[in-house]
Protein backbone atom coordinates (compact mmCIF):
# COMPACT_ATOMS: atom_id res chain seq x y z
CA UNK A 1 0.00 0.00 0.00
CA UNK A 2 1.45 3.20 -0.96
CA UNK A 3 1.15 6.57 0.95
CA UNK A 4 -1.39 7.95 -1.45
CA UNK A 5 -3.79 5.39 -1.13
CA UNK A 6 -3.71 5.15 2.79
CA UNK A 7 -7.18 5.71 4.03
CA UNK A 8 -6.95 9.26 5.23
CA UNK A 9 -8.70 10.03 8.64
CA UNK A 10 -10.88 12.89 9.27
CA UNK A 11 -10.05 16.10 10.60
CA UNK A 12 -12.21 17.09 13.83
CA UNK A 13 -11.60 21.06 14.80
CA UNK A 14 -13.09 22.05 18.23
CA UNK A 15 -16.76 23.86 17.58
CA UNK A 16 -16.63 27.53 18.40
CA UNK A 17 -19.04 29.58 20.08
CA UNK A 18 -18.45 33.49 21.02
CA UNK A 19 -19.85 34.27 24.46
CA UNK A 20 -21.81 37.09 22.89
CA UNK A 21 -23.95 34.10 20.80
CA UNK A 22 -23.98 32.43 23.99
CA UNK A 23 -25.36 35.11 26.42
CA UNK A 24 -28.07 35.84 23.45
CA UNK A 25 -31.09 33.39 24.66
CA UNK A 26 -32.83 34.22 20.99
CA UNK A 27 -29.59 32.74 19.19
CA UNK A 28 -30.04 29.04 17.42
CA UNK A 29 -26.92 27.39 18.41
CA UNK A 30 -28.94 24.39 17.28
CA UNK A 31 -26.22 23.48 14.81
CA UNK A 32 -23.00 24.29 16.46
CA UNK A 33 -24.49 22.17 19.59
CA UNK A 34 -24.73 18.98 17.64
CA UNK A 35 -21.78 19.52 15.65
CA UNK A 36 -19.66 19.45 19.64
CA UNK A 37 -21.82 17.24 21.29
CA UNK A 38 -23.43 15.17 18.96
CA UNK A 39 -22.43 11.64 17.95
CA UNK A 40 -20.02 12.81 14.88
CA UNK A 41 -18.80 15.50 17.66
CA UNK A 42 -15.65 15.64 19.91
CA UNK A 43 -18.05 15.92 22.81
CA UNK A 44 -16.60 19.43 23.42
CA UNK A 45 -17.16 23.37 22.90
CA UNK A 46 -15.02 26.38 22.82
CA UNK A 47 -16.51 29.15 23.99
CA UNK A 48 -14.20 32.51 23.30
CA UNK A 49 -13.86 36.09 24.39
CA UNK A 50 -15.63 35.38 27.84
CA UNK A 51 -15.01 38.79 29.62
CA UNK A 52 -12.47 38.85 32.47
CA UNK A 53 -11.22 35.01 32.01
CA UNK A 54 -7.92 35.45 31.11
CA UNK A 55 -7.22 38.01 34.04
CA UNK A 56 -8.88 35.86 36.34
CA UNK A 57 -7.22 32.42 35.59
CA UNK A 58 -3.90 34.32 35.44
CA UNK A 59 -4.51 35.43 38.87
CA UNK A 60 -5.25 31.89 40.19
CA UNK A 61 -2.57 30.24 38.19
CA UNK A 62 -0.05 32.53 39.86
CA UNK A 63 -0.95 31.08 43.10
CA UNK A 64 -0.44 27.36 42.51
CA UNK A 65 3.04 27.70 43.16
CA UNK A 66 2.29 29.53 46.08
CA UNK A 67 0.48 26.85 47.53
CA UNK A 68 2.43 24.51 46.62
CA UNK A 69 5.69 26.01 48.51
CA UNK A 70 3.91 26.59 51.92
CA UNK A 71 5.85 24.73 54.66
CA UNK A 72 4.57 21.29 54.91
CA UNK A 73 2.91 21.28 58.10
CA UNK A 74 0.54 24.19 56.85
CA UNK A 75 -0.73 21.74 53.65
CA UNK A 76 -1.42 19.08 56.15
CA UNK A 77 -3.86 21.15 57.72
CA UNK A 78 -5.46 21.69 54.47
CA UNK A 79 -5.81 18.20 53.68
CA UNK A 80 -9.19 16.41 54.50
CA UNK A 81 -8.48 12.15 54.23
CA UNK A 82 -12.72 11.82 55.18
CA UNK A 83 -13.16 13.09 51.57
CA UNK A 84 -10.37 11.04 49.49
CA UNK A 85 -8.49 14.13 49.17
CA UNK A 86 -11.38 15.42 47.63
CA UNK A 87 -11.27 18.96 49.35
CA UNK A 88 -8.18 21.22 50.14
CA UNK A 89 -4.89 20.08 49.62
CA UNK A 90 -3.62 16.50 48.06
CA UNK A 91 -0.57 15.27 47.02
CA UNK A 92 1.06 11.88 46.56
CA UNK A 93 -2.37 10.67 47.16
CA UNK A 94 -3.23 9.48 43.20
CA UNK A 95 -1.75 6.85 42.04
CA UNK A 96 0.32 5.78 38.61
CA UNK A 97 -0.32 2.89 36.38
CA UNK A 98 2.65 1.42 37.58
CA UNK A 99 1.10 1.88 41.26
CA UNK A 100 3.69 4.40 42.25
CA UNK A 101 2.09 7.62 43.96
CA UNK A 102 2.00 10.68 41.49
CA UNK A 103 4.50 12.97 43.43
CA UNK A 104 5.13 15.53 40.68
CA UNK A 105 1.81 16.91 40.87
CA UNK A 106 -0.21 19.29 43.68
CA UNK A 107 -4.15 19.44 43.48
CA UNK A 108 -6.32 21.43 45.41
CA UNK A 109 -10.02 21.48 45.63
CA UNK A 110 -12.87 23.26 46.38
CA UNK A 111 -16.51 23.96 45.69
CA UNK A 112 -16.40 27.74 44.24
CA UNK A 113 -19.84 28.46 45.07
CA UNK A 114 -20.43 27.35 48.28
CA UNK A 115 -18.28 26.69 51.25
CA UNK A 116 -20.64 24.21 53.10
CA UNK A 117 -22.93 22.81 50.40
CA UNK A 118 -24.71 20.90 52.84
CA UNK A 119 -25.36 20.29 56.82
CA UNK A 120 -26.57 16.92 56.49
CA UNK A 121 -24.51 14.05 58.18
CA UNK A 122 -25.94 11.17 56.27
CA UNK A 123 -24.98 13.23 52.71
CA UNK A 124 -21.79 13.96 53.87
CA UNK A 125 -21.19 10.33 55.15
CA UNK A 126 -22.72 9.00 51.90
CA UNK A 127 -21.09 11.64 49.49
CA UNK A 128 -17.99 12.97 51.20
CA UNK A 129 -15.79 13.69 48.07
CA UNK A 130 -18.97 16.21 46.87
CA UNK A 131 -21.11 17.17 49.90
CA UNK A 132 -18.03 18.21 52.16
CA UNK A 133 -16.79 21.51 53.20
CA UNK A 134 -14.25 23.69 51.71
CA UNK A 135 -11.01 24.06 53.43
CA UNK A 136 -9.18 27.16 52.68
CA UNK A 137 -5.40 28.50 54.27
CA UNK A 138 -7.03 31.91 55.42
CA UNK A 139 -3.66 32.77 57.55
CA UNK A 140 -0.85 31.26 54.72
CA UNK A 141 -2.81 32.47 51.76
CA UNK A 142 -5.89 34.47 51.80
CA UNK A 143 -5.85 35.60 48.19
CA UNK A 144 -6.21 32.05 46.98
CA UNK A 145 -10.19 31.93 48.34
CA UNK A 146 -10.68 34.97 45.94
CA UNK A 147 -9.18 33.94 43.35
CA UNK A 148 -10.41 30.44 43.05
CA UNK A 149 -14.30 31.69 43.76
CA UNK A 150 -14.03 34.43 41.12
CA UNK A 151 -12.84 31.84 38.16
CA UNK A 152 -14.91 28.91 39.34
CA UNK A 153 -18.18 31.14 39.43
CA UNK A 154 -17.32 32.62 35.72
CA UNK A 155 -16.93 28.70 34.29
CA UNK A 156 -20.25 27.84 36.35
CA UNK A 157 -22.04 31.29 35.05
CA UNK A 158 -20.54 30.41 31.10
CA UNK A 159 -21.66 26.83 31.82
CA UNK A 160 -25.58 27.45 33.13
CA UNK A 161 -25.52 29.90 29.32
CA UNK A 162 -24.34 26.30 27.39
CA UNK A 163 -26.63 24.12 29.18
CA UNK A 164 -29.63 26.48 28.47
CA UNK A 165 -28.63 26.44 24.48
CA UNK A 166 -28.41 22.20 25.04
CA UNK A 167 -32.03 22.45 26.20
CA UNK A 168 -33.32 24.46 23.73
CA UNK A 169 -31.37 21.80 21.15
CA UNK A 170 -33.45 18.38 22.86
CA UNK A 171 -36.55 20.69 22.98
CA UNK A 172 -37.12 20.86 19.37
CA UNK A 173 -36.56 16.89 18.95
CA UNK A 174 -38.71 15.94 22.30
CA UNK A 175 -40.96 17.46 25.31
CA UNK A 176 -39.03 18.90 28.55
CA UNK A 177 -40.99 19.28 31.66
CA UNK A 178 -40.24 22.72 32.68
CA UNK A 179 -37.78 21.86 35.73
CA UNK A 180 -35.82 18.76 33.98
CA UNK A 181 -33.57 20.47 31.53
CA UNK A 182 -30.03 21.09 32.21
CA UNK A 183 -29.85 24.05 33.00
CA UNK A 184 -32.30 23.55 35.61
CA UNK A 185 -30.44 20.81 37.13
CA UNK A 186 -27.04 22.63 37.62
CA UNK A 187 -28.76 25.45 38.82
CA UNK A 188 -30.21 23.42 41.77
CA UNK A 189 -27.08 21.33 42.07
CA UNK A 190 -25.21 22.46 45.44
CA UNK A 191 -21.89 20.41 44.71
CA UNK A 192 -19.70 22.05 41.95
CA UNK A 193 -16.31 21.47 42.21
CA UNK A 194 -13.16 22.99 40.59
CA UNK A 195 -9.60 22.05 40.70
CA UNK A 196 -6.32 23.76 41.02
CA UNK A 197 -3.01 21.78 39.25
CA UNK A 198 0.65 22.84 40.24
CA UNK A 199 3.01 20.38 38.46
CA UNK A 200 6.54 20.45 40.39
CA UNK A 201 10.05 20.29 38.76
CA UNK A 202 10.84 17.04 38.51
CA UNK A 203 14.17 17.92 39.92
CA UNK A 204 13.08 19.05 43.07
CA UNK A 205 11.08 15.36 43.63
Amino acid sequence: MTCSSAAVSPTLRTVTISYSELKDKNADLSMKIEQGFGPNGLGILSVTDVPRFSSLRQNLLHLAPRLANLPEDVKKDLEDHHSRYNFGWSHGKEKLESGNPDILKGSFYANPLLDVPTTETHLIERYPSYCGSNIWPHSALPELEVAFKALGKLIVDVGLMLAYHCDQYVSKGMKMKENEGLEQILLRSRCHKGRLLYYFPAQQR
